[in-house]
């Protein structure tokens, strides 16, 4: 099993790379708009975050401290983990790779370009004039670094978020294509046992999270979950008021026993200043 994810600028060249490379590999090509339709079960449509385009204009400052911008996190993530579960994957968009930090051996991509390359692309594309290709590219990239600040708070651009970076300008769509497929195949790079394990008690738990940002009784909580697919058990820890700490566990324990795959779950709580531990019957 492998996971690749491919990002860009502005360049059709992503896609047809993201193509090249899942006909190499004979694996499956997804897209954010993909995800974010596998996503609509999690409750990702609530958010009203899945119908923006990242070309669109980010949503204002308030909305950091609200539930929207988690859910739609935790929605897209537990989609994503999804797709990934199924086989080989090539994810191209904005940003997927940080949803899958916590996965092994993910191979996260960046292709870039001068700009004057991406003038002329995009004139050459799109039949476009050089003051609107000038125009157009930098206003996705700023609105695409305004996203990426207001779901992650990191700038997309920076290469410490990926494993490599391809040159669009020095290399073509067929050599990068080539050389994406001759990494992804070392085995370095391949999900053994234990990585597979690891992607699935996190689809687990991102699983979980998302039926707790889903329902009104359980929305607010801020809890921290830990999964174990093999025995069906869920970790929940979080700190809750002394007053109403035994509705808050009945709320967890009822909305989470739907979620498939969960038989035991386990409850950490913190209140006011002190920690107990409740272990809630198998279900």
């Amino acid at each position: 099993m492998s996971i690749i994810t491919i990002s860009r600028g502005s360049l059709a060249a992503t896609e047809m790379i993201a193509k090249k490379v899942s006909e190499k590999l004979n694996c499956t090509v997804v897209t954010r708009e993909d995800v974010i339709e596998a996503a609509e079960k999690y409750g990702i449509k609530e958010t009203g975050l899945g119908d923006m385009s990242f070309i669109d204009k980010a949503p204002s400052f308030w909305h950091k401290i609200s539930d929207l911008r988690k859910q739609y996190l935790i929605c897209f993530q537990t989609a994503l983990f999804d797709f990934a579960l199924k086989g080989n994957l090539v994810y191209h968009g904005h940003l997927a790779q940080l949803l899958l930090h916590k996965i092994p051996f993910v191979l996260r991509v960046l292709l870039t370009a001068p700009p004057e390359f991406r003038i002329k692309t995009l004139m050459k594309e799109k039949g476009m004039t050089r003051e609107q290709a000038t125009d157009h590219i930098k206003l996705v990239d700023e609105r695409r670094q305004k996203w990426s600040q207001f779901l992650y708070g990191v700038d997309w651009r920076d290469p410490a978020h990926y494993d490599i970076v391809y040159n669009l300008e020095q290399m073509n769509v067929d050599l990068i294509a080539d050389l994406i497929t001759d990494i992804i195949s070392r085995k370095e790079y391949q999900l053994n046992e234990e990585a597979i394990q690891t992607l699935k008690n996190l689809h687990l738990a991102s699983k979980a999270q998302a039926c707790l940002l889903k329902s009104p009784r359980t929305r607010g909580s801020e809890v921290k979950i830990e999964a174990d697919v093999t025995t069906g058990t869920l970790v929940v820890s979080g700190t809750v008021p002394k007053m109403g700490s035994s509705i808050w566990e009945s709320d967890i324990k009822h909305v989470l026993s739907e979620v498939e795959g969960v038989k035991t779950i386990k409850v950490i709580k913190s209140v006011l200043g002190y920690y107990e531990t409740i272990t809630m019957e198998t279900l």
